[in-house]
């Protein structure tokens, strides 16, 4: 879990919240074959996206690093998108 003791302001994002957030950025950015790195108080992102060269596809590795206060940015927009009903049922 991602906890900023430094600041009492901020709270401890549970495991699940942290994958939505990350999984979101992944789907967004095309990548494939990720491997998710927790380290000291962020989480890093390494996987692969097809980008053009040649004429063809080829796999080019991609990395980010995300801070707590990223995903803090991305979960409370991810909480606002919410209850907004599901597309793949037709709402």
């Amino acid at each position: 879990m991602i906890d900023n003791n430094s600041d009492p302001g901020k709270h401890l994002y549970r495991y699940e919240d942290i994958l939505r957030a990350i999984g979101r950025h992944i789907d967004e950015h095309g990548a494939q074959d990720v491997i998710v790195l927790q380290a000291d108080n962020e989480m890093r992102v390494h996987g692969y996206r097809n980008v053009s060269a040649g004429g063809g596809l080829r796999p080019r590795l991609v990395q980010h690093t995300f801070t707590a206060e990223e995903i803090r940015k991305i979960d409370e927009a991810s909480r606002k998108r919410r209850g907004s009903g599901s597309k793949l049922f037709g709402d």
